[in-house]
């Protein structure tokens, strides 16, 4: 599978967690692009109090850069969509509307537990309400 970002150049597949909660995801050694696929964000890492896949995401206006990323998973390589969580619009990611895997750029999986964080305060402080 080719990086989105890079187009030439492969990604590899590296592991993450232990045991039976292993997730498989592919690196560009080149930009730091992740892709995971469909389920796998919030497997990735043990900070995540929630799962980041069904949290409410709004759709975002792609840049004339990212209006032509393709999805490297699926076979007909439909166009990514750029989403940001509802709770802070300044993390911006691209997932796919059919396999429903997500690319992130160099930094953004730091922003996503910070995300994770974010709503998992609100939930709580809600509860005291």
């Amino acid at each position: 599978m080719k990086c989105l970002r890079c187009k030439t150049v492969d990604l590899e597949l590296q592991f993450r967690g232990e045991g039976s909660d292993i997730v498989e995801i592919d690196i560009c050694a080149k930009c730091g692009g992740i892709w995971l696929d469909s389920k796998e964000l919030g497997k990735i890492d043990d900070n995540f109090f929630l799962d980041l896949e069904d949290i409410d995401y709004d759709r975002v206006n792609p840049t004339k850069e990212d209006a032509a990323l393709q999805c490297p998973r699926c076979e007909k390589s439909p166009i990514m969509n750029k989403v940001h969580p509802k709770v802070n619009a300044n993390v911006i990611i691209d997932t796919c509307p059919e396999c429903h895997g997500f690319w992130l750029d160099k930094g953004e999986l730091d922003k996503m537990k910070d995300v994770s964080d974010k709503v998992l305060i609100a939930s709580l402080l809600s509860l005291d309400d």
